[in-house]
Formats: C-alpha cells, sequence, structure tokens
C-alpha cells in the first residue's frame, strides 16, 4: 500500500492557493501525514512518519545517544503522479541526514517529541522540522 497519497497532495495544493511553502533557507515543520509544496524545489513534500526511534530518553543513561528514522515522499509540484513519487528516509544521527535534490539540500533538523522516559512514542505524536539550503 502507498503512503503517499496524492488526494492530500491535491488538497494541500487546492488549500494552499493563495499561500506560498517554504522557502529556501527557512525551517518548517510537519506533523505526520502533512505535506507541502517546496515551490523552489518544484516538489510536494510529505512526512510520512518515524520509522523507527531509538533515541535515549532524557532520562537514562546510554552508552551512545540513538537515532531516529523518519520517512518523507516528494512529487513533482505542481503535477504530483502516483508514480512519480519517490519514498526516503533521513536520520536524526546517522547518515543520511539530508536528501541532495539537484542544486539544493533538504535537511531533517530535529523529530519532536524527544523521549523523556523509555516508553514509546505514538507513532502520530511525531512533528519534524526541516530545512532547505544550496548544496555544499
Amino acid at each position: 500500500m502507498r503512503t503517499f497519497d496524492i488526494a492530500i497532495l491535491t488538497a494541500v495544493s487546492l488549500g494552499c492557493s493563495t499561500s506560498t511553502g517554504p522557502r529556501l533557507g527557512d525551517e518548517f515543520e510537519l506533523k505526520v501525514g502533512e505535506a507541502t509544496a517546496l515551490e523552489d524545489l518544484g516538489l510536494w513534500f510529505a512526512f510520512v512518519g518515524a520509522s523507527e526511534d531509538s533515541r535515549c530518553p532524557r532520562q537514562a543513561i546510554c552508552v551512545w545517544a540513538g537515532d531516529a528514522a523518519v520517512r518523507v515522499e516528494t512529487a513533482p509540484f505542481p503535477d504530483a503522479v502516483e508514480a512519480d513519487s519517490k519514498t526516503h528516509t533521513l536520520h536524526t544521527r546517522l547518515d543520511p541526514r539530508l536528501l541532495q535534490l539537484g542544486a539544493v539540500e533538504l535537511m531533517l533538523v530535529r523529530l519532536d517529541p524527544y523521549p523523556e522516559t523509555p516508553s514509546s512514542i505514538p507513532a502520530d505524536a511525531y512533528v519534524a522540522t526541516f530545512t532547505t539550503r544550496t548544496a555544499q
């Protein structure tokens, strides 16, 4: 089953037709299931969800800080077609932390909430912060 829902992207484009999405260099947040148009890149961008979260809780002592992985999907803007969508995984500590998109990089800045205790975080509670920048 495809996690990327073209209907959601179409709704985003129609609902946001008078506003612009994030621009190059902006930080922007997406909740699980949300999408935005990255007009500077000619892409739709969706935060599908966190596929794993092994980050060391604040109230624990760990050998290493851990890592979280998020799934994102991209599709051409403005005419997204399900066959054109691509799924990517970005990490908080391990590579890859960014997507190379021609002359621009899309980076995962952080994933919230950060675990406080060893208990799990509900899948729909995640909010990811991303940014774009000129490739280095």
